[in-house]
């Protein structure tokens, strides 16, 4: 597309610190397509009392809406306050997001802090950077974050990661929490690899835990790899009996070590 066949309208549709800035092929698409994606809302600084429908939007500054629904989000340096609800097809960029219900997207790729007061669910891969606290839980086909999670459950179809920022000025000025130990209580994954986690229960085929992980229960028949700084408590029976680690260990019912990321049966 080139410069000429760039059209730039401004109008005060939803704020007067908002310009809709839109691009048209050479087929003559129109804005009265609902969902073109050449289509962007440029957001400075507004507050709506009523919802808000995207197509696509970059947000500059601050946002602050009753609900938001509809393409893709982009933050950039911003902080955006949903009161509601909020449902897009994308979020990514960096900033703070604070959702007061559930956040529902199908990609999610973002650094910062994202609060969420419901579910998150990402029907794609989620990828994420800084702090993701939700206390309705993460749903997702797969979860790479980098930083500190907190939730009361994690489910994902694939492979779960979860590294640390490090101790570097940029993790300092990220996570607000002293303890960057990521806290969930429940997850169940294929995979799951994990640095600085405490929780209670991890259903998975492959398990690595480094890194002063802490670990309640874990199935007997999983492939693990845990370093030296962290530990498993118990492990968990087909039958649902627990076995108490050292016991499994001097029992001869061993689990299964490997290195997980050579695990036999990952996908």
């Amino acid at each position: 597309m080139t410069t000429e066949s760039r059209q730039h309208i401004q109008r005060p549709a939803i704020g007067d610190d908002t310009a809709e800035h839109s691009a048209h092929g050479q087929h003559g698409q129109g804005p009265e397509h609902e969902y073109d994606p050449l289509y962007t809302t440029i957001i400075h600084t507004i507050r709506r009392d009523e919802p808000l429908v995207i197509r696509q939007a970059r947000v500059l500054g601050r946002l602050h809406a009753p609900q938001i629904d509809g393409g893709t989000l982009i933050c950039e340096n911003a902080r955006i306050v949903c009161d509601g609800n909020l449902h897009v097809s994308k979020i990514s960029g960096y900033g703070t997001i604070v959702v007061q219900g559930e956040a529902a997207c199908c990609e999610l790729n973002f650094v910062g802090d994202i609060r969420c007061a419901g579910q998150v669910t990402c029907c794609g891969e989620a990828k994420m950077a800084g702090m993701l606290q939700t206390e309705g839980g993460l749903l997702a086909s797969a979860l790479t974050m980098t930083g500190v999670m907190n939730a009361p459950h994690l489910v994902a179809n694939n492979s779960v990661l979860i590294d640390t920022l490090g101790d570097g000025l940029w993790a300092h000025r990220t996570l607000r929490c002293r303890d960057q130990h990521s806290t969930i209580r429940r997850i169940e994954a294929h995979q799951v690899e994990a640095r600085r986690l405490h929780c209670d229960q991890i259903s998975a085929e492959c398990i690595m835990l480094e890194d002063t992980s802490d670990v309640r229960t874990v199935p007997l028949e999983a492939h693990l790899s845990v370093d030296e700084g962290s530990r498993i408590r118990f492990f968990e029976r087909r039958d649902g009996q627990l076995l108490p680690a050292g016991r499994a260990m001097s029992s001869g019912a061993t689990p299964v070590h490997c290195a997980a990321r050579t695990c036999p049966v990952r996908r």
